[in-house]
């Protein structure tokens, strides 16, 4: 679901008024495996969350950003620092995904590039209302930040909105924890 970005959020702190940022949210009250998962494998699990047409889009990607001079996925997916998740710390990666602040409710990640800069928050809500909510947010620097933003924007949107419906699903929970 389309959601708005909390404000106990450190993303807050790093946005700015003419940035691009979207939020998306699944309830998670009853799923204690969630509610106290650590940041870094709750953001390892929606964010690498294994969806093939996410797969081949990335690598189509890729291939394209690779022609212009952007970082691309793979290569930045091979930047990897602890392999043990739990001991990834800032500068670390989950997938393609530099790690800049982990707390024990949110995980933020992202990459900097010519065209644009952005961060990812993953935020887990406690209490009644609980809810994880995947945030993005974009600072275009020039012309090709915003073009590329416009371009996959629509496919960004249902990416994050599958990641956070897979990577949270029960059964995919138990699969993981039975390898």
């Amino acid at each position: 679901m389309t959601d708005k970005l909390p404000e106990e959020s450190l993303l807050n702190t790093y946005r700015a008024a003419d940035d691009y940022l979207d939020t998306f949210s699944i309830p998670i009250r009853g799923r204690e495996d969630l509610l106290t998962a650590d940041m870094r494998v709750l953001a390892e699990r929606i964010l690498m969350a294994e969806i093939g047409w996410v797969t081949a889009l990335l690598s189509f990607r890729d291939k394209l950003a690779g022609l212009v001079g952007m970082k691309t996925t793979k290569a930045l997916a091979q930047e990897q620092g602890a392999d043990n998740i739990i001991c990834k710390g800032e500068g670390d990666r989950i997938g393609f995904f530099k790690i800049y602040s982990v707390s024990e409710d949110e995980i933020i990640l992202g990459e900097n590039d010519w065209h644009q800069d952005f961060r990812v928050s993953v935020f887990r809500k406690r209490g009644g209302a609980a809810r994880i909510y995947v945030s993005t947010c974009c600072k275009r620097h020039n012309l090709a930040g915003h073009a590329y933003l416009a371009l996959i924007l629509p496919l960004h949107k249902m990416i994050v909105k599958t990641q956070l419906a897979r990577g949270t699903a029960l059964q995919h929970w138990a699969t993981q924890n039975a390898k």
